[in-house]
């Protein structure tokens, strides 16, 4: 007898990151923010040109590299305390026993 996998149709836009008008959405925030806060408190009304500008590089990033927001975050609460590999004075956050922990002598 043979058996048949059931499948259903992937909808690619389910897949696909979540941007707003092609940008992460934290850039996108960040951009209208600056923009706001240039053009209306500071009056350089010229800044809303330039974010417009920056919006389509901004987009070109997100499309090379989505969530690059989170990605940085991550790195730089992990940086400072991060070793690709073990110190010799290492004592917390030992390796598993799987990876050779007890080989370390």
């Amino acid at each position: 007898m043979s058996e048949r996998i059931e499948s259903s149709p992937v909808r690619q836009s389910l897949l696909a990151e979540m941007t707003t008008f092609g940008v992460d959405d934290w850039l996108f925030v960040i951009n209208i923010e600056v923009a706001l806060i240039m053009g209306m408190a500071l009056r350089i009304w010229q800044w809303f040109v330039l974010a417009f500008l920056l919006h389509f590089m901004l987009m070109i990033v997100t499309r090379l590299s989505p969530n690059i927001v989170m990605v940085y975050v991550k790195y730089a609460r992990q940086a400072g305390r991060y070793t690709a590999s073990w110190l010799p004075v290492q004592r917390r956050c030992l390796r598993p026993a799987q990876l050779g922990r007890e080989l370390e002598q």
